[in-house]
């Protein structure tokens, strides 16, 4: 059997939509008794949204950089999550001054938005554990230097993983190699396959059977042993090779 985990953004989905082309291979490799999954830092919220917007049937969807899983039905069937603590406040104090315009924590039932030139709001202190937290900047270069704080700071409380100007961080340890080694506990033996357009996604390109689709930076083009027009060309290529 084979599983496939793709990005969302950027591969799988051009402006939030799926191209037909596309859905109707992603139909066929599932009809041969493969997994299609979808494997983001986007929040809980995605893998309906998807259905609803783009009529798409998959597999699972692993959200927030690995932190929780869903399956086809959209029920969690895997959270990672990690202890909030004074460290928070220290990420958000970081976040301002390198000119972050916001910053979010929560877990799978509460999400903190936070008005980074305001107050941090009361509804934080309700939070215990998290699954996912992110913030952005108007530049990737800031990006980086958050990125790099956190993980050097605090990467045994949890990880950063920079996706262009935004910085997406699970608990500590967590990321999308990790969420799609839990999926594929499932699985006795499963061959893995993997498609990503941004840095976020060159660990789990070079993890798995690495592509990367023809718009990706060069730098993640360069970590695959494959690349790809889109999604369907992918599977083609993977359905044939016997």
């Amino acid at each position: 059997m084979k599983i496939i985990a793709t990005d969302f953004d950027g591969t799988l989905s051009y402006n939030g939509k799926i191209s037909d082309e596309d859905k109707r291979a992603i139909h066929k490799f599932r009809e041969a008794g493969n997994k299609f999954g979808i494997v983001t830092g986007r929040d809980v919220d995605l893998a309906q949204w998807i259905k609803q917007e783009n009529g798409l049937e998959f597999d699972y969807v692993i959200c927030c950089t690995g932190g929780v899983i869903k399956n086809g039905d959209g029920e969690i069937i895997y959270q990672k999550k990690g202890k909030i603590g004074p460290f928070i406040y220290d990420l958000i104090e970081k976040a301002k001054i390198l000119g972050a315009y916001g910053f979010a924590i929560g877990d799978v039932l509460l999400k903190c938005i936070i008005d980074i030139k305001g107050k941090i709001p009361m509804q934080l202190d309700a939070l215990k554990e998290f699954t996912h937290a992110n913030t952005g900047f108007t530049n990737e270069e800031n990006a980086t230097l958050f990125a790099k704080y956190v993980n050097e700071n605090f990467g045994d409380k949890i990880s950063a993983h920079q996706n262009g100007t935004a910085v997406d961080m699970p608990p500590a340890y967590t990321s999308k190699v990790t969420g799609v080694y839990e999926y594929a506990k499932m699985f006795d033996n499963p061959e893995i396959y993997a498609v990503g357009d941004n840095i976020n996604d060159i660990p789990m390109i070079e993890e798995f059977c690495g592509f990367a689709v023809s718009n990706a930076k060069d730098v993640v083009k360069a970590s695959a042993k494959h690349q790809c027009n889109r999604i369907a060309d992918m599977i083609e290529f993977i359905m044939e090779d016997k």
